[in-house]
């Protein structure tokens, strides 16, 4: 008798533990970390990204990344941009990432946009950049709160507190 009821305690006992793990388990968010991920898209309408990093956590359905380059075309005969940014997130359903720290965003014709904040949507190539808004091209120098970037970097709205340095000619 002994021997049986110890075995139902040690059964009731690994039942136990055994659902403690379990739900201990699905409580946590398994994370994945990945070294130089990438992903690029070349679509039928000539829209061009490709984004790397430098490392990646990939949990759910977002990807943390830090140490961000990139560049991007929305159509054939449009300008390459590019970007630079510490960290960010990647959104894989929506084409969506939101970027942190040094974020910088260039083009081959000197154009160069600074911001500590970004959230760019691939799918509708709007760029919202957020805190301490600086645009440096040749004609000078633009400060702003924020801005709004669409139509391949040729249109550009600046947002709240605006300034405008512009440069000497003479």
């Amino acid at each position: 008798m002994p021997t049986k009821f110890f075995s139902n305690n040690r059964i009731v006992l690994l039942s136990i533990i055994l659902l403690i793990t379990t739900q201990f388990t699905k409580s946590e968010d398994l994370i994945i970390e990945i070294d130089n991920p990438k992903f690029s898209e070349k679509g039928l309408d000539d829209k061009v990204y490709e984004i790397k990093a430098k490392k990646g956590f990939k949990s759910n359905n977002e990807l943390d990344l830090v140490e961000i380059e990139g560049k991007f075309k929305t159509d054939k005969n449009g300008k390459w941009i590019y970007l630079e940014a510490d960290r960010g997130k990647f959104f894989q359903t929506t084409n969506f990432i939101e970027l942190e720290n040094n974020i910088v965003f260039y083009t081959d014709d000197g154009e160069k946009i600074k911001s500590n904040f970004a959230k760019f949507d691939m799918n509708e190539e709007i760029i919202t950049l957020n805190e301490s808004v600086s645009h440096a091209n040749t004609a000078g120098i633009i400060l702003s709160d924020s801005t709004v970037i669409s139509n391949n970097f040729n249109k550009i709205i600046y947002i709240g507190n605006v300034k405008s340095i512009l440069n000497n000619t003479n």
